[in-house]
Formats: C-alpha cells, sequence, structure tokens
C-alpha cells in the first residue's frame, strides 16, 4: 500500500494504516476509485471546515502517482491511498466516515455479473459509514454494443441496482438520473454528453 500526504510518501509493505490521525478530525469524506484525484482535491479545496479529512483510494498506480502531484506541504487533511478499496475500508474505525463517494466505479465493483463479489465489500462499507453518513453513487448504464440505450432495459437495470443496494442494507434517500453540480468531471462530462447511449444514475444511499 502506497500512501502519499503532502510531500510524505510511505510504502507500507505489511498493508497496514494506521488511522488514529483520524481522531483528530470532525468528519472524513472518502472517494473510493478517485482516478487522478482532482474530484477530491477541488472537493477540499472548496470547503471551508479545514476540519474535514478528505482520503482518496485508487488502485491504479497510474493514476495515483497523478494524484500525488495535486498535493502541497500546506494541505495537510487529503490523503491518496494506492491500493486496492477493500484493503482500506476494511482498516477505517466503523462509524467514522460521513459521506463516501464511489463515482463511476470499475465494473467489478458495480456489474451484474460481478454482484458476488462486490456486494459483501458495500455491505462492509456500510459498516464505516455514521448513523447520519451516506454513501454517494454515480453509476451508468450502456448497451454492450454502445448502441442507442433501449429505455426498459436501462429501467430493468435501474430496478436491479437499487433493490440490490437497499438488500445490503442501504435506504435510497434519493435517485437522480443526472450528476450533482459539485461532482462533476472528465468522464462525467463526457458521458453526460451523449445520453442516447450513456444513461447516468446518482443515488443518495443512507442507513436504515
Amino acid at each position: 500500500m502506497n500512501l502519499f500526504k503532502s510531500s510524505m510518501f510511505l510504502d507500507l509493505m505489511d498493508h497496514f494504516m494506521d488511522m488514529s490521525f483520524l481522531t483528530k478530525y470532525d468528519k472524513l469524506i472518502v472517494e473510493v476509485g478517485c482516478g487522478d484525484g482532482k474530484l477530491l482535491y477541488r472537493l477540499s479545496e472548496n470547503d471551508e471546515n479545514r476540519n474535514t479529512f478528505y482520503l482518496g483510494i485508487e488502485i491504479d498506480p497510474f493514476q495515483y502517482s497523478k494524484s500525488c502531484l495535486l498535493l502541497s506541504n500546506r494541505k495537510d487533511n487529503l490523503l491518496f491511498v494506492n491500493s486496492p478499496f477493500e484493503q482500506v475500508i476494511d482498516q477505517l474505525p466503523n462509524y467514522s466516515a460521513d459521506e463516501i463517494l464511489s463515482i463511476l466505479p470499475h465494473p467489478k465493483y458495480i456489474d451484474r455479473e460481478n454482484e458476488r463479489f462486490w456486494k459483501p465489500l458495500y455491505k462492509n462499507l456500510l459498516h464505516k459509514i455514521k448513523k447520519n453518513g451516506h454513501l454517494l453513487l454515480i453509476t451508468e448504464f450502456t448497451d454492450e454494443l454502445f448502441s442507442p440505450v433501449i429505455y426498459d432495459e436501462y429501467t430493468n437495470w435501474k430496478e436491479w441496482i437499487i433493490g440490490t443496494f437497499t438488500d445490503v442494507g442501504f435506504c435510497v434517500s434519493s435517485i437522480n438520473e443526472k450528476v450533482p453540480p459539485d461532482y462533476t468531471s472528465k468522464y462525467i462530462d463526457l458521458f453526460s454528453n451523449d445520453q442516447e447511449r450513456i444513461k447516468i444514475l446518482t443515488l443518495f444511499l443512507t442507513k436504515n
């Protein structure tokens, strides 16, 4: 597991991360699959509350290295981790996260054929969220041949994904087919401009 916080770089061969430093902060926002880190960095820059900690998790070493370039010595409330998200989430204390972001997750972590793999991961993630916290999931539906989406197929997929997260234990507080303004990114913008072939779904998921 590689960590980058400000100018400090650590290579932890035992895959253990000491989370005790989180007790210094009032709020914790976690992004799983944070890519190049630009979204999380922008959220942290726009947040005037310096007592919120931002944690980004990315498995791809190239994307992770790009995220590290965003940091400076002055930014001590933002950390990027190069690791599978399940390893880091395992080490988070229960009831510690105010918001968890899963934005355009990799098919391994959201597709129907991989449900048996990722469903237990989100169940574990549910335990890490505070009582009044939430998971913000932004995902997309496409035709296998990238043809224009058939509405009935999209509706069936939408019902399946909502039902699956409800079965995990989440309460679906809101459903939107647009992306909240603060959570846009390069890929979100690209997808939003091709609504015939790509359907965006945003779920605001809370604890029951």
